[in-house]
């Protein structure tokens, strides 16, 4: 639970300090006054990235540093610092818990974040990087195994694309190393998908249900992984072996978790292109609403809810499934107004 959050030079704001209610936290205020960033800052700091953009423009304009601080309940009362610091076009940062160092994988799933923004329909709409960054921001609040894995896997798809620029380029003919990395992959994909299918099972067992609530209707919603490379860790090597002269001639890594797809169908059609702008609204709806059960079902700590200017979106009727999952667990939620839908919640005015 967060129990209060101070920015300093955080974006729009030179100096802030907010205390949050255990329940419901309504910030208020015009547009473009900031609230948006109040979220992103909490976001950044459990999840350890932003949701809009790179984390060199959380600096305020001019300034060369930023300070952010949550103070949370883990067991404990803690404090999560963040020091950002801009020199030469590189930013440096520095993360504590209670002035001890931490790395980032240290920090993500002490507090489990759900957020909906009013683009969220992009994960319907947009191309599968969009449905990718999904199911990871899930899936690393909730395993620990699946934070190694993931991370494990970029930091030898860096270093394998690099080699394999190289060739392309003929920079070098190290062909040879290029095993070791396909040796290297073998154990973090299989990880990689295995989670992926848990989440994905869970989804087509809840997401269909979900949205029939919300939109009234009897609809069969159907997620499916699609894999670019095999799920067997004896076929994985191979595969990627098997690539090995389309990788060197493209010069990068064609297949993987990195390229893989989750394709969503409504009653048989793909949601890419054939849903109205209702019928996205409630999918995106009931994927968040998901998002937060599962994050329930695979972890002790209930997710903090961050709704940003998302009631104005929405009608009547997906307002009501979204503030009665508000009541829930921790919300905290940003408008130009006070809604008349909540009734319960404190509010805080900037």
């Amino acid at each position: 639970m967060i129990e209060s959050i101070k920015l300093f030079n955080f974006r729009s704001h030179k100096e802030l300090s907010i205390d949050f209610s255990p329940n419901t936290t309504a910030i208020i205020g015009s547009n473009a006054a900031g609230k948006t960033n109040i979220l992103e800052a909490l976001y950044y700091a459990f999840i350890t990235k932003s949701f809009r953009s790179t984390q060199s423009s959380l600096i305020k304009r001019d300034m060369d540093f930023m300070k952010l601080n949550v103070s949370y309940h883990h067991e404990k009362l803690s404090n999560l610092e963040y020091r950002l610091k801009q020199s030469g076009g590189f930013v440096s940062r520095t993360i504590t818990i209670n002035n001890v160092k931490k790395r980032a994988s240290d920090v993500i799933g002490i507090q489990p974040i759900v957020i909906f923004v009013p683009d969220d329909v992009r994960i319907i709409t947009d191309g599968p990087q969009f449905r990718r960054n999904l199911i990871n921001n899930i899936i690393i609040q909730t395993s620990r195994e699946y934070l190694t894995a993931i991370n494990r896997f970029q930091k030898i798809l860096t270093q394998r694309n690099k080699l394999l620029y190289n060739l392309k380029h003929n920079r070098t003919n190290s062909k040879d190393q290029l095993f070791v990395y396909n040796l290297q992959l073998v154990d973090p994909i299989s990880t990689i998908y295995s989670h992926r299918d848990e989440l994905v099972d869970f989804l087509n067992k809840n997401l269909g249900k979900k949205y029939s609530s919300i939109s009234g209707h009897s609809d069969k919603i159907t997620i499916e992984q699609l894999n670019t490379l095999p799920k067997d860790k004896d076929h994985i090597l191979d595969a990627l072996e098997a690539r090995l002269g389309d990788d060197m001639a493209a010069g990068f890594t064609s297949k993987g978790p990195h390229k893989d797809e989750l394709a969503v169908s409504l009653n048989g059609f793909s949601t890419r292109d054939n849903l109205s702008r209702g019928e996205n609204r409630s999918l995106s709806l009931a994927i968040k609403l998901c998002e937060l059960d599962y994050i329930r079902l695979k972890t002790e700590t209930p997710p903090l809810l961050l709704l940003d200017d998302v009631l104005s979106e929405l009608d009547e009727q997906r307002q009501s499934h979204l503030i009665e999952q508000a009541a829930n667990q921790q919300t905290i939620l940003t408008s130009t107004s006070i809604s008349d839908s909540i009734n319960d919640y404190e509010i805080v005015k900037i």
